[in-house]
């Protein structure tokens, strides 16, 4: 039987002949990544699961990065309590404040290797993929239950292949290239699925240019992403063992595996591309923007700060001065790219154009510190996400571009091309080669018995809103009591939510609810508000799991959202499968199996 790679992994990693798309398999990962989120799951793993020892402690990864150096004394706290547990565990993979971000050292330590498995507590955990592995995001108390049990259950997604045949012309980058895809995509284009690319244009691309593919495809809401090895990355991997090639080979996709969607990247044709704020997807060609003024720009996080990009910027910013107008801010992914940078003149080419430089680690992404913008700001960055809020300060617009773009903009003081003969792409660089299928309607009600109905009422928001906005990331790690989180939900959508939300009321979602970080608040924030049930046309992957995971019912009723108006009066019958409005009764597809034995137990650390 014909398999895609993510089938041929996970029947391997579950000792199965052969798995399909939907398929639940249990895995035991190889390696399990956490950051400063890594107090929070401690706490979990002791409270909750009540549990005092970590079966696997040398599969433990854990990187501080996200506010490094603590910018508050909350923060020095949490950093505290993670390296007592460091040593109380006797974890031997732990970086410390300074060593960078997590995706980025780990690859330069070389743990991961084709063929394992990585579950991480992120949501860019799929950025390992570019050596063989498969690599994918959990929440907190998936990884909690982790650390407990050393294994969990998995759904086998589909899968999507990507074609990538030329080579970059000159001008242009793999970030360009990346940018394009997600645009071509859709921020939800992937959602639950595998990625795989191919083709003969992958062997014109360094490590550091797959990183960025692969990482950017968290943005389509994939699940994990792919890149068959070859001589390159063997190459970077120090050669290899005889026994990880044949493995590689043998996770290879078969030919005639069946796919999603297919589609066919023509990095030729890429030009310099932007993200739009506050969609990353919502992509133009680099001459759309021209000219639009910027006041803060940024280069670094896992997406944006290896050394590629810093040199890059350097060259761009060579014999320049930033514009008196505008903020640079450069944070280089890893403690051994600033020191490469230093010695190569990098770092003081940028100094002596008056960029800011600042630790090694996430830096401004998620708006913790080092670089939270102003009200009315316009930021360009090398991020990988512009939602609304991301970077601390939700009256800002974020544009995200290259490293040679943001730089020759900070100079220039507007949005402006690195190179005087810009040259606008002929055609799109993205062709779609067979296009995915169109979402079916929710048919048949899903009852659900042995609850009561649900009385409330209606809070109706769009489409793609993301855990950024339903729980702002700047609270991540200082917020902890069930008040305290319940306080900020929704803050970034409606300020109002917290205040008036009331026990038993029901939120109304559009599409791709959820997407982005795999920020766990984003369910437990809505949890601890009093929010019964949400009902949405669609999830992101994480936060579906996460739902799950903290017991709260996620429905989807697309009929439902439309008719929803706020305020309105809302049954929820379980028993029947439907949602009763004053515009009528719609039926609803609720989680069955495994994930529905979760829920009912109310959340995955009481039934473990």
């Amino acid at each position: 039987m014909a398999m895609t790679f993510v089938e041929k992994m996970l029947a391997h990693r579950s000792a199965q002949g052969e798995v399909r798309p939907g398929d639940i398999v249990t895995v035991e990962p190889d390696w399990l990544l956490s950051h400063d989120n890594t107090a929070a799951i401690a706490r979990i793993f002791r409270e909750d699961l009540r549990r005092d020892r970590v079966v696997h402690p040398e599969r433990l990864l854990i990187v501080l990065d996200h506010a490094a150096p603590p910018p508050t004394a909350r923060h020095a706290q949490n950093h505290r309590e993670i390296r007592t547990f460091v040593r109380e565990q006797g974890v031997r993979h732990f970086f410390d404040v300074g060593t960078g971000i997590s995706h980025q050292v780990i690859a330069e330590q070389v743990l991961v290797r084709p063929g394992q498995v990585l579950l991480g507590a992120d949501s860019h955990t799929l950025h390992q993929g570019w050596l063989g592995a498969f690599a994918a995001g959990v929440g907190r108390t998936e990884m909690a239950a982790l650390w407990a049990t050393g294994r969990t259950w998995l759904r086998v997604p589909e899968s999507i292949r990507v074609d990538v045949v030329g080579w970059l012309p000159r001008g242009a980058t793999v970030r360009d290239a990346a940018l394009t895809l997600v645009a071509a995509l859709g921020a939800a284009g992937a959602r639950y699925a595998a990625v795989e690319f191919a083709g003969p244009g992958l062997t014109t691309l360094s490590p550091s240019d797959r990183m960025t593919l692969t990482n950017l495809m968290a943005e389509t809401g994939a699940k994990s992403a792919y890149i068959p090895p070859d001589e390159v990355t063997w190459a970077y991997l120090g050669g290899g063992t005889p026994e990880e090639r044949a493995l590689a080979h043998e996770l290879r996709p078969d030919a005639h595996a069946t796919y999603r969607a297919v589609y066919r990247l023509y990095l030729d044709r890429v030009r310099p591309f932007v993200a739009l704020p506050h969609r990353v997807d919502d992509g133009r060609p680099l001459e759309a923007v021209l000219g639009r003024p910027i006041t803060m720009a940024f280069i670094g996080t896992c997406a944006g700060g290896r050394l590629e990009d810093l040199a890059r910027a350097a060259a761009v910013l060579r014999g320049r001065r930033v514009h008196p107008n505008v903020r640079l801010i450069v944070v280089p992914a890893s403690r051994r790219v600033l020191e490469e940078a230093l010695k190569r003149g990098y770092i003081q080419t940028l100094i002596e154009a008056g960029a800011l430089i600042g630790t090694p680690g996430c830096g401004p992404c998620m708006g913790n510190h080092f670089g939270v913008p102003e009200p009315g700001d316009v930021v360009l960055s090398t991020s990988n996400r512009n939602f609304r809020g991301r970077m601390g300060q939700p009256d800002a617009e974020i544009y995200l571009a290259s490293a040679e773009i943001v730089a020759a903009s900070a100079a220039s003081g507007y949005i402006t091309s690195p190179k005087a003969d810009l040259e606008a792409p002929d055609d799109p660089g993205v062709e779609v080669v067979q296009p995915p299928p169109p979402p079916g309607p929710v048919g048949k009600p899903t009852p659900w018995p042995g609850r009561e109905p649900v009385r409330g009422r209606a809070w109706v928001y769009g489409d793609h809103i993301s855990t950024d906005e339903i729980f702002p990331g700047k609270y991540t790690y200082t917020l902890r009591t069930r008040e305290e989180i319940a306080a900020h939900a929704m803050e970034d959508v409606d300020p109002s939510f917290a205040r008036k939300v009331r026990s038993g009321d029901v939120l109304f979602v559009g599409e791709n609810f959820g997407h982005g970080s795999s920020r766990e608040q984003a369910v437990t924030c809505l949890k601890y508000a009093g929010v019964a049930a949400v009902v949405a046309k669609s999830y992101a992957r994480i936060f579906y799991r996460n739902a799950v995971n903290q017991g709260l019912p996620v429905l989807e009723s697309p009929q439902a959202v439309d008719a929803a108006r706020p305020g309105d009066p809302v049954v929820i019958h379980w028993e029947t499968g439907v949602v009763e409005l004053p515009a009528g009764i719609f039926p609803f597809r609720a989680p069955e199996g495994l994930a529905r034995e979760i829920l009912d137990a109310g959340g995955l650390a009481s039934w473990l």
